[in-house]
């Protein structure tokens, strides 16, 4: 019967992702997950990945009150353009026209 080594054998060496939180700041610390195989990145700081939604939507964005068919229209397009444009959350989103579909049946 072979003797297993499993005691001897070395742990498993991975590459950390290269990715640093708040590199100018005091508090900067690295990423830690194991990086993509042959790629100094893991998954989610990957360069090619895209996020999901942008630092805009952090921010916040206001909209006009619908007051009247024009104020609404404007508000409709605006969620309509950060959508598109990936500045907005999809849920986020869908919770802003569905306050405006509310609205426009008051608006008549």
């Amino acid at each position: 019967m072979p003797a297993t080594t499993t005691a001897t054998t070395p742990a498993r060496v991975f590459n950390q992702c290269q990715h640093i939180f708040n590199p100018a700041s005091h508090l900067a610390r690295r990423c830690g997950l194991p990086a993509l195989r042959g790629e100094t990145h893991c998954y989610f700081h990957h360069p090619t990945r895209k996020p999901s939604v942008t630092r805009h939507a952090r921010r916040g964005f206001k909209i006009l009150l619908p007051r009247d068919r024009r104020s609404l229209q404007s508000s409709l397009l605006q969620v309509i353009h950060r959508l598109a444009a990936n500045q907005i959350d999809p849920h986020r989103a869908s919770l802003l026209l569905y306050a405006l579909q509310i609205s426009s049946k008051n608006i008549r």
